[in-house]
C-alpha cells in the first residue's frame, strides 16, 4: 500500500513537473511571436525595432516574416555569401535570411541577385544601390582611432555610397540619410580598430 502511494507521488510529481515545463516553453514561444507579429505589446523589448540586418530590398520586418518561406534562394543567389540563415532557437524568424555585416558585408552586387531571386516578395526589386535600406553606421568615437592620434580614413575609403560617409577635420562622419547599412565600413574597421569603431543597426 505504502509503495502504491510513492509511486504514485513520484508521477503526480513528474507529471505537475512536466506539464510546468511545457507551459513555460509555450510561454516563451508566444511570447516572441506577439512580440513580433504585434509590435509594442512586450513592454520588455522593443519590438518595434528590427533585430537583423536583413538582404536588400527586405519588406518591413512584420511584412517580411509573413512572406518569407524560408526557401533559401538568397542565400544561394548570393555571390559573396553575405546572406546567411538565422540559427536561433526559440525564435520565429530562425531560419530567415540575415547579413552579419563584421563577419561579411553586403557588397550590393550590380542586379541584386538575392531580390531577384525572391519569389515570394518578402525582397522587392532594388532599381540603384542608393535605394537599398538595411540599416545605418553608427562609429563609436572612443574605439575610432581616428578621434585619438592616429590617422585613419579606410571606411570612408571603401564606402560605396557617395558622401554617405566623409571626413571632418580628419575623422570619420557618417551621413544617415545617405547611409545603406550594406556594412562595408564595419568589416574594412575590423581590420584596424579592436574593437570594431563601427556598427550598423538595422533599419526601423
Amino acid at each position: 500500500m505504502d509503495d502504491e502511494k510513492i509511486d504514485r507521488g513520484r508521477r503526480d510529481f513528474f507529471k505537475e513537473t512536466f506539464s510546468y515545463i511545457g507551459s513555460a516553453v509555450g510561454d516563451i514561444v508566444k511570447t516572441k511571436v506577439t512580440a513580433i507579429t504585434n509590435p509594442g505589446s512586450d513592454p520588455d523589448t522593443n519590438s518595434k525595432a528590427r533585430r537583423y540586418i536583413r538582404p536588400p530590398g527586405a519588406l518591413k520586418e512584420k511584412e517580411f516574416l509573413a512572406l518569407c518561406t524560408k526557401c533559401d534562394e538568397c542565400v544561394k543567389a548570393c555571390p559573396h555569401y553575405s546572406i546567411r540563415k538565422l540559427n536561433k532557437d526559440f525564435d520565429i524568424a530562425d531560419g530567415t535570411p540575415i547579413i552579419i555585416p563584421e563577419e561579411t558585408p553586403c557588397y550590393m552586387c550590380e542586379g541584386f541577385p538575392c531580390t531577384r531571386s525572391c519569389k515570394e516578395g518578402a525582397l522587392v526589386e532594388i532599381k540603384d544601390k542608393e535605394e537599398v535600406a538595411m540599416g545605418k553606421a553608427y562609429i563609436n568615437e572612443s574605439n575610432c582611432m581616428a578621434y585619438g592620434v592616429q590617422f585613419c580614413e579606410q571606411c570612408v575609403k571603401n564606402c560605396p555610397i557617395p558622401d554617405a560617409m566623409y571626413q571632418e577635420d580628419n575623422k570619420p562622419m557618417v551621413r544617415k540619410e545617405k547611409c545603406v547599412g550594406c556594412g562595408i565600413c564595419e568589416t574594412v574597421c575590423k581590420t584596424v580598430n579592436q574593437p570594431i569603431a563601427i556598427k550598423i543597426v538595422p533599419e526601423q
